[in-house]
């Protein structure tokens, strides 16, 4: 069956974000938000929804270039998100090809900032690395009984992300 999960499945998807979690603006450089999850069908229930068991890895850089005084100076800031996620598979909308899921994520967010801006002008920011509970919700269009577009909505290192998975 091409529109839906089913237990033993293995899925990698990779995809590129669209807007960011940390809503840092003002940055003359960033990084698209890269983000790759696997999905193993776990379970099948006895109403045809599939259990799924995975990871998440998210990626987003951003930097900020400026001439003080005739001197460059830079403040950079980039989040990596490590995490373990369980997702729920369920016929939602009965198309053909449509798998549809929702799921929850727990991802250990690691912040990193460099900067050599001089005293007086660093940025306040309030970020640090920290673990974060987080719902998700998605679905995947199968062109193909190995492969399929994506699109996944949920905090991760974007709020939406749209990518291609392969089945295998």
């Amino acid at each position: 069956m091409l529109f839906r999960s089913n237990e033993g499945d293995n899925v990698l998807g990779i995809g590129i974000g669209l807007g960011g979690v940390y809503g840092f603006s003002g940055y003359n450089s960033q990084t698209p938000a890269f983000g790759i999850h696997y999905d193993h069908g776990f379970r099948e229930l006895s109403m045809g929804a599939v259990i799924g068991l995975g990871g998440y890895l998210g990626y987003k850089s951003y930097a900020y270039d400026i001439g003080i005084n005739n001197n460059n100076y830079y403040d950079k800031w980039s989040i990596t998100i490590l995490g373990a996620r369980g997702t729920f598979h369920y016929d939602l909308f009965k198309v053909k090809n449509l798998d549809t899921y929702g799921g929850l994520m727990l991802a250990f967010h690691i912040v990193n900032s460099t900067n050599n801006l001089p005293n007086g002008y660093a940025y306040n920011r309030n970020y640090s690395s920290a673990l974060y509970a987080s719902l998700l919700a998605g679905a995947k269009y199968h062109f193909t009984d190995r492969f399929a577009g994506f699109l996944e909505a949920g905090y991760g290192v974007s709020w939406l992300t749209v990518g291609g998975a392969v089945k295998f």
